[in-house]
């Protein structure tokens, strides 16, 4: 594998040190920008429990392709992949300062990939008891032809996978 296909990440905050004797579970909260923060706010709100829970949040770019093969857009990809990761990297950061402000040890993991094989491979790779996650909301028809991470990881993962609906959410809509 080349360099530039390997898999990267980046530990963008790590306050787990002075916890980590009293940690019991690991809960990965998948961050985006479209249903992170509600996602966020609702394991906050419905499931962390400080005293006992390492959460790891993840951010997951996807990986910048030419759309023609012959054109030279290495320049170009550079900036853009800069930009996202200082992106990912802020959104990031805003999170795990809430849970240290909250004096709940925490990780956040900025990744570049397929959102939905990293996302299981760093539950496997961290152990992870629960992952919590948003839902876009994708119609059938988007959901059936780009795929729903939520519906990947679902499958996939080897432990319980909680989907945060977003506030007002029907399943008639």
């Amino acid at each position: 594998m080349t360099e530039n296909m390997q898999r990267r990440e980046t530990l963008v905050n790590d306050s787990m040190t002075e916890h980590h004797h009293r940690l019991k579970r690991v809960v990965l909260i998948c961050l985006d920008e479209s249903s992170g923060k509600q996602a966020f706010h609702w394991a906050l709100s419905n499931f962390v429990q400080p005293e006992r829970d390492l959460v790891i949040l993840v951010h997951v770019r996807l990986i910048d392709i030419p759309m023609a093969p012959y054109i030279n857009a290495t320049g170009y990809l550079d900036d853009v992949s800069e930009q996202r990761r200082e992106e990912s990297h802020h959104l990031l950061r805003e999170f795990a300062d809430i849970l240290v402000q909250r004096h709940i040890a925490c990780k956040a993991i900025s990744m570049t990939g397929d959102p939905k094989t990293e996302i299981i491979r760093k539950v496997a790779e961290t152990k992870t008891d629960v992952v919590i996650m948003g839902s876009r909301n994708l119609g059938a028809l988007k959901r059936a032809l780009l795929g729903s991470v939520s519906d990947y990881v679902v499958r996939h993962s080897q432990c319980t996978v909680i989907i945060a609906k977003p506030t007002g959410y029907s399943s008639q809509s």
